[in-house]
């Protein structure tokens, strides 16, 4: 186990899990739209055990691709969309589907949670701009990138 403060690529490192606090939003969420990158995968597979069926469309932001990741998706009820890293094309491919997903819903609920300056932007989107209540959307920044 590597104790130091400057980990290499393929090191082991130590790392907590801290679960999810989620609690179903009343109406349970008619469709789930997840916003994650790899330092959120333990709570992305968190939150996809807790809403169960419900469906899902998550953006997926990675450098190398999903496989050999533990995603905990399931293709027939999950949308995995795997966006690169490279040159921060999450924001404006959230920006350009979200929209058109969020029309035939009911019930949506948003979740965000990759590097703080990501999850600002998608969250003040999501609310101020496409009108999802506050009570739909939880986000949280994970990491911050250097300066």
């Amino acid at each position: 186990m590597i104790r130091r403060t400057d980990p290499k690529p393929g090191d082991t490192i130590e790392a907590t899990v801290h679960g999810t606090a989620f609690t179903e939003p009343d109406p349970a969420p008619s469709h789930v739209f997840a916003v994650a990158d790899a330092a959120s995968l333990p709570a992305l597979n968190s939150l996809l055990d807790a809403v169960g069926t419900a469906p899902a469309t998550i953006w997926f932001e990675t450098d190398h691709g999903t496989d050999g990741l533990p995603l905990r998706t399931r293709p027939a009820l999950h949308d995995l969309r795997p966006v690169p890293r490279r040159g921060a094309p999450l924001v404006a491919q959230v920006k350009e589907s979200l929209p058109g997903l969020l029309a035939d819903q009911s019930a949506p609920y948003v979740w965000i949670a990759c590097d703080t300056t990501t999850t600002r932007a998608l969250t003040a989107y999501v609310r101020k701009e496409l009108s999802v209540p506050r009570q739909r959307v939880n986000a949280m920044g994970y990491w911050r990138t250097a300066a």
